[in-house]
């Protein structure tokens, strides 16, 4: 077999590759074989019939283009595996078939995207500066007393006043826009809590005021970036009737509920409310340390990232994109049943927001630069490290390791799980090579300081409930499989 290597712009490479005469012939002679083996002709045993009677019950046509997928499918991947300097595809080649006659040689040329090159800039011996997240304060404490007073708040009904901000509504909903009903725009006992922003901007505002059983026509404008591309910027209507309304009542803030909130969700003893603010200020601070850590690394990372060059191909972009739309906005509209039309105006909505390209650029970008450190500095992943991790998962969640891995490679996890441990491993290799320091920030009114500490927080406990509920579905996905596999057993 040979084969030639052509570069092209764009991060394309074109490979010519020409399979033997001796090899083509052979792979017809077993498929003509195989063919014929099925085929009955009057007088002979199936496949006893001489070649040239065979040829005439054989479609030929479809025998060599059978021997062509094989050849080609065999022929490019031994290629790939045989390249002195080897080339890592991001995508399914082009094939094109350039000549096929039986008893001679095969040629083809595969098109194929290839990784990018990645030129790194200064990735050690750095010097950064990051400013440290201000400390918790008795607002930051007083907000989450409140937070923690609404999660355990109660619905109650309310028949003695219209619809207030915050109440929960149960709606029937019958949209128009021009004279025309709109798709998915109708629904009965939806509830909703009345609040700017749900639903369909400026709706839920124009609710406030309705009494139960009162009908009302609430004229809306749909947004620019509204998921159905051909109702955005028109003038719709919903005629709306309000069925019931509800309030959340939040339990007062005492000693009793301290202790409510301590025998249920936080561990130590909690005797009153000073405890109950001794303990969310530890929470916090935790939560504090936690944020700094993350900031730091993305501080480093984002420097190391911003040095080097790299051009994200098209292909790349697009699968990013989707990844993101499928974990987001794309999710939440499957969930809720929404129709292929939706579903595609909300993905060519997305695809054309200029934040969403940046930052979807932003990742693959840092993902290459990151792989091509850890090709650099022979960064990877051990066996015995990856089997720690899973030795971890195992005690946690009480499944047997092998079982756990079992699940994770049937589930398309594993990789993930390696990618993930790989990904720590390069940004702890960057750490202990660079020097990240960290100051105090310039002085912040008030609210400026629990705002940005209120970020902060929120998306370090975001990432920790991702990571948990991941975990979470590892372990049910394993339970399941031993139930199903118990099931089978005792049947």
């Amino acid at each position: 077999m040979k084969v030639t290597l052509q570069k092209q712009e764009s991060n394309q490479v074109c490979m010519e590759v020409e399979v033997d005469a001796q090899q083509v012939s052979d792979a017809y002679d077993k498929k003509f074989r195989e063919a014929s083996r099925n085929v009955n002709i009057p007088g002979f045993r199936k496949g006893k019939a001489p070649k040239k009677i065979l040829e005439k019950y054989i479609h030929q046509d479809a025998l060599k283009q059978d021997v062509i997928e094989q050849l080609v499918s065999e022929s490019y991947s031994e290629a790939l595996r045989n390249l002195e300097e080897p080339i890592e595809p991001i995508a399914e080649p082009k094939i094109e078939l350039v000549k096929f006659n039986l008893n001679e040689p095969l040629i083809f040329k595969a098109t194929l995207e290839v990784k990018p090159e990645v030129k790194l800039g200064q990735y050690k011996d750095l010097e950064l500066s990051v400013e440290s997240i201000a400390e918790t304060n008795d607002e930051d404490i007083a907000a989450e007393l409140e937070a923690l007073r609404k999660r355990h708040g109660e619905l109650v009904l309310v028949e003695d006043r219209p619809v207030q901000e915050n109440d929960v509504a149960t709606l029937d909903i019958y949209g128009e826009v021009e004279g025309e009903p709109i798709p998915q725009g109708s629904t009965d006992n939806l509830a909703m809590e009345v609040k700017p922003g749900n639903f369909v901007p400026g709706f839920a505002e124009q609710l406030v005021g309705m009494n139960i059983n009162e009908e009302k026509a609430i004229d809306i404008t749909f947004p620019d970036n509204y998921p159905v591309v051909d109702l955005r910027q028109k003038q719709g209507t919903f005629k709306v009737l309000v069925k019931e309304i509800k309030e959340l009542k939040v339990p007062e803030l005492n000693d009793e509920f301290a202790k409510h909130i301590g025998e249920g969700h936080m561990q130590g003893e909690i005797k009153g409310i000073d405890d109950l603010k001794g303990k969310i200020s530890e929470e916090l601070a935790k939560n504090r340390d936690a944020s700094q850590v993350i900031k730091n690394q993305q501080s480093l990372i984002e420097t190391v990232v911003n040095t080097s060059e790299v051009e994200v191909p098209e292909s790349m972009l697009q699968r990013e994109l989707y990844a993101m739309w499928s974990n987001s906005e794309g999710k939440t509209l499957s969930e809720k049943n929404i129709g292929e039309e939706v579903l595609q105006a909300s993905w060519e909505n997305w695809t054309s927001r200029e934040d969403m390209v940046a930052e979807a650029k932003k990742r693959i970008k840092t993902t290459l630069v990151l792989s091509e450190i850890a090709k650099t500095e022979s960064i990877s992943v051990t066996a015995e490290e990856l089997n720690t991790e899973l030795r971890a998962f195992s005690e946690v969640y009480q499944v047997p390791p092998e079982q756990l891995r079992e699940q994770l490679i049937k589930n398309n996890r594993m990789i993930p799980l390696i990618d993930e441990l790989l990904s720590l491993k390069i940004i702890n290799w960057l750490e202990g090579n660079s020097k990240v320091s960290v100051i105090d920030a310039p002085a912040k009114t008030e609210s400026e300081s629990v705002e940005n500490d209120a970020k902060s927080a929120k998306k370090t406990k975001a990432n920790k409930e991702k990571s948990e509920a991941e975990n979470e579905e590892t372990a049910e996905d394993s339970e399941n499989n031993e139930e199903s596999e118990t099931q089978n057993e005792n049947g």
